[in-house]
């Protein structure tokens, strides 16, 4: 029987890891010019995170998203929703002072066209916030132990306000390094966390850890600072 985007909102609610990361967004939101920040959403799907996340703590927000994924015909009156391509966002340059994309870059067809892209849009000083996937988490080191390794581009199913959900990469630490590296004459500063060391689906896991674990962990956070 599948969720609807309610039911999986408040599936979600539950769940440690996933608790984590919309603190973490609301936190990063909060702090983009002490809240009276413009933010742009990369990928909004249900449009729960612009709605719950991200709107009450900045001061103009737009939703995008490649594709609407959302019930009914807006997330709310004051979130406009814009049909975005990622890697060719039709905003002038330094319209905003923040970009927020949960778990979209692992889904581009360039990885690096959509960092550009984000900085572009970005005044200087402005904030790029996105999350991805860690290649090396838990449950794939699992899978690998056991011959199972997940190999890309990976299909993992599909679901409402998402549609069918395909990883065309994923990224380790050093993944991630090298490809900001790329980056480094645009880009004043770089943090990467790895964020929830366990398991999700079964509510295992630790919610702080030792850095040295961190390259087990189940996701990144990555917040970039414009030049």
């Amino acid at each position: 029987m599948s969720l609807s985007l309610k039911q999986l909102e408040r599936k979600f609610e539950r769940r440690l890891y996933d608790q984590l990361c919309y603190q973490n967004i609301a936190e990063v939101v909060a702090n983009i010019k002490n809240g009276k920040g413009k933010i742009l959403e990369i990928g909004c799907g249900s449009g729960e995170i612009a709605r719950r996340y991200v709107h009450p703590y900045c001061e103009t927000l737009i939703a995008s998203d490649i594709a609407k994924r959302f019930e009914g015909s807006k997330i709310a009156d004051d979130i406009p929703f814009q049909i975005e391509d990622a890697l060719h966002l039709s905003f002038d340059d330094e319209t905003f002072d923040g970009v927020i994309s949960k778990e979209v870059i692992e889904h581009v067809a360039d990885d690096e066209l959509f960092i550009a892209e984000s900085l572009r849009v970005l005044k200087k000083g402005g904030i790029l916030f996105f999350t991805t996937p860690n290649r090396f988490r838990l449950t794939a080191v699992i899978r690998y132990f056991f011959g199972r390794p997940i190999r890309f581009p990976h299909r993992y199913g599909s679901g409402p306000g998402v549609g069918e959900v395909v990883h065309i990469r994923e990224y380790s630490l050093g993944d991630l390094r090298r490809l900001l590296k790329k980056f480094d004459a645009r880009i004043k500063s770089a943090e990467i966390k790895g964020v929830y060391l366990g398991i999700p689906h079964w509510q295992i896991g630790l919610k702080r850890f030792p850095k040295f674990l961190s390259r087990f962990a189940y996701s990144w956070n990555i917040r970039l600072v414009k030049r």
